[in-house]
């Protein structure tokens, strides 16, 4: 079995621009050859909210920092934080792309939640890092919602949002603890739907965030294309994601319009569309 070392969290300058777009901070890097690295868009030691993207399969270090495909968790870190900065510029905000463990390279790989039990570890130590006294949101897409179902346990965080969620890495709501609102969101061609939800010891992913069980509210995407298109510019289902980033969940809307936050904080056929890189 192979020893994971736990990451150590520090700001570190870091040469973030890609044709102009917004630069970031090195939080955590593995050396080279390695799979880890965790990157800060923003000020988090000032923001008022932080918003931490956790990625699914298929990302590592080795194509973190040159890949600049809309899908990248780099370009969609610095889009989410735009798109924030858009809605509130009167607030301080930051995005955090945590890329903090060794993800499945394909999807097939993501079968088993070993990995995610591996990194929950560490992604709930960042939550414990930043600032207390920002609000913080944790956006895990595909098996990254898995990664931050697991951590949310002893994780600090105010929201967590599940995009195309194959399941939260549980079974029962208090595995979740109790101090989160769960959001999740599909979108009407994910076809992630229709992988089994069920956790046997090491395979499978658990329930997903919609399970009564675990009791999600669901938020409206709009038209966006497949398994990764959440983060589509201009989408609902991005402009939702930041709102529930900066805490504005009276404008977060579902299918049919605005919708209203749950009062109670929630510890609430093969998928031949799922892209490579999740």
């Amino acid at each position: 079995m192979t020893v994971v070392t736990p990451l150590r969290y520090g700001l570190n300058e870091a040469d973030g621009t890609i044709d102009g777009t917004i630069g970031g901070r090195l939080l955590a890097c593995d050396p080279p050859g390695g799979a880890r690295v965790v990157e800060a868009f923003g000020d988090v030691v000032t923001a008022d909210h932080v918003a931490v993207l956790v990625p699914g399969n298929g990302h590592h270090l080795g194509n973190y920092f040159t890949s600049t495909e809309a899908h990248s968790p780099r370009s969609r870190g610095q889009l989410l934080l735009r798109t924030m900065q858009e809605i509130a510029p009167e607030s301080r905000s930051a995005v955090v792309v945590w890329l903090g463990y060794h993800s499945p390279p394909e999807w097939y790989n993501a079968i088993t939640n070993g990995p995610a039990y591996a990194g929950a570890r560490d992604l709930a130590a960042l939550t414990h890092y930043l600032p207390r006294a920002a609000h913080l949101t944790l956006v895990g897409h595909s098996y990254g919602s898995t990664v931050a179902g697991l951590a949310l346990a002893s994780a600090r965080a105010e929201d967590c949002v599940a995009l195309g969620s194959p399941g939260m890495g549980v079974v029962h709501r208090s595995e979740l603890g109790s101090r989160t609102r769960l959001w999740a969101a599909y979108g009407e061609t994910d076809r992630i739907r229709l992988v089994p939800q069920v956790r046997l010891g090491r395979l499978g992913l658990g329930r997903g965030p919609l399970h009564p069980e675990l009791g999600a509210t669901r938020f409206g995407t709009g038209d966006i294309p497949g398994h990764c298109g959440y983060y589509t510019e201009g989408s609902e289902s991005l402009l939702n994601i930041a709102r529930i980033a900066l805490g504005r969940y009276d404008e977060v809307t579902n299918a049919s319009g605005p919708t209203r936050r749950r009062s109670s904080l929630t510890t609430s056929a093969r998928p031949t569309e799922l892209e490579a890189a999740a």
